[in-house]
């Protein structure tokens, strides 16, 4: 995997110190990789370094680096890739810190130096659009995987529909997915990946993020680029496995880290301005127990006809009580 950054001093560790060469000047690169690198970073200067793990390298080809991200990674991929920019192969993304990060629907995320701010894009190879909605199974999953690894099970994450990580009941990451179709299939894919690992970034309560959390805090210390590479070994492992096997497995693996099901929920409409204070809002358009997960991650909920496919999602625990109880 080729690594393009933009300070071998602060992030010498992606590629290792010993691998990274003198600066060059940008219109020296290919211009795939001049226009990812200008896209993403607003450095100046450019040293390229090499990941040595043989797992990595296998399937990803390019992976760019950089201190200050002027924009969200996730949108720029999606922005170049929207413009018909052709990929060098499977690229990888990290900024230190950043700024206009956000999660699903726009919400903002903190971007705070010392965590993991991460984007990936690749290739599809024409995915059927049918599986396209399990593709957003997967990078939560691979965090998942990753950080069991990575803590050797001492860290149990758990994932709260549909794309938050949490951890002892606070939220240390999330995840987000694109996809871009053509002619029927997945021609692109997109994720974004945003991890808690030495800051908790302080915000305003709200029954959907009621407590948020970091590894640190956790008892875990993993430094930004193990968990980068972490994930990327993750991400290319159930990609294989998708690609061969279908979404059945990845399926059951999320299912297994859920940590809704059997739990009691109260699901709002997406517009839902969570900033008022709790007794202000209009009631949840549905309450109960979450009997499961299914296969295209709608949630079964006890006592309730149709299963739930929209809406964010809190612990009763967190709401208001019913009227008369």
């Amino acid at each position: 995997m080729r690594i393009l950054m933009d300070s071998p001093d602060l992030i010498g560790d992606f590629a290792g110190p010993g691998d990274i060469g003198p600066a060059i000047r940008l219109e020296s690169l290919p211009g795939e990789e001049l226009a990812l690198f200008q896209a993403l970073s607003a450095g100046h200067a450019i040293w390229i370094g090499a990941a040595a793990d043989p797992e990595l390298v296998q399937f990803w080809k390019r992976a760019v680096i950089v201190q200050d991200a002027p924009a969200s990674q996730f949108d720029v991929l999606n922005q170049l890739l929207g413009a018909g920019l052709v990929l060098p192969g499977p690229v990888a993304t990290a900024a230190l810190r950043g700024r206009n990060f956000h999660g699903l629907r726009g919400r903002p995320w903190a971007a705070v130096q010392g965590n993991l701010h991460m984007c990936t894009a690749f290739h599809a190879g024409g995915l059927e659009a049918r599986n396209a909605l399990a593709l957003t199974m997967l990078p939560a999953v691979s965090v998942v995987r990753a950080l069991r690894k990575l803590t050797a099970g001492c860290v149990q994450p758990g994932i709260k529909w549909v794309n938050d990580i949490l951890v002892e009941g606070r939220k240390v990451g999330g995840v987000l997915t694109s996809t871009r179709t053509n002619a029927g299939g997945v021609s692109d894919v997109v994720f974004g990946i945003g991890l808690n690992l030495l800051h908790a970034p302080d915000l305003p309560w709200t029954p959907f993020v009621p407590a948020v959390g970091c590894l640190m805090h956790a008892g875990a210390n993993i430094g930004v680029a193990a968990a980068f590479q972490a994930i990327l070994a993750e991400i290319a492992r159930l990609w294989s496995r998708f690609v061969g096997e279908g979404p059945r497995s990845l399926f059951e693996e999320y299912r297994d880290s859920s940590l809704v099901v059997g739990r009691e929920v109260c699901i709002w409409e997406e517009g839902i301005d969570a900033t008022l204070e709790i007794a202000s809002y209009p009631p949840p358009f549905v309450r109960g127990v979450v009997r499961d997960i299914n296969p295209d991650l709608s949630l079964a909920l006890q006592g309730v006809e149709q299963p739930v496919t929209r809406g964010r999602l809190a612990f009763a625990d967190h709401c208001p009580p019913l009227a008369g109880k």
